[in-house]
């Protein structure tokens, strides 16, 4: 907010989308690290309480009615009715007539079935910066 800083002068050098988020926490008073499907994100702010509370809020918002659900870990199995997810994978939930308490029905990667209920938790639904193929596991450290 600087006289001698434009916005044109800024560059975005990496864009997340919400779907991709598995949680956020506050590590002490200025610090913000968001749980990300293939990466730590760590940020150091004054105001890393001010930050959560704001992603939570709008979090809380997307995820109504989103029809998704992000898986919190690996589910692998042989069993062809059932389906096999890698913790941040992004689900679509799918209508199903009726469904044993503590699973439900989706579809990721061209695959449907049933899976664990308790391994997954609602997630935004995918926008135009979302892109499943992202992998690799690294740290960001970004500093204001």
């Amino acid at each position: 907010k600087g006289p001698s800083l434009h916005p044109s002068q800024l560059k975005t050098l990496c864009s997340y989308s919400f779907a991709e988020l598995l949680g956020v926490e506050c590590l002490g008073r200025s610090t913000l690290e968001l749980t990300l499907k293939s990466e730590q994100l760590v940020l150091h702010t004054a105001r890393a309480s001010a930050i959560k509370a704001m992603i939570e809020l709008f979090l809380s918002e997307l995820k109504k009615d989103s029809g998704y659900v992000i898986a919190l870990r690996s589910y692998i199995t042989d069993d062809h009715s059932l389906l096999s997810f890698h913790r941040g994978d992004l689900i679509k939930l799918l209508p199903v007539a009726t469904l044993e308490p503590g699973w439900q029905f989706g579809s990721t990667g061209g695959r449907s079935g049933l899976f664990p209920a308790d391994i997954v938790q609602p997630a935004a639904a995918p926008d135009s910066s979302f892109s499943p193929e992202r992998s690799g596991r690294r740290k960001s450290r970004l500093q204001p």
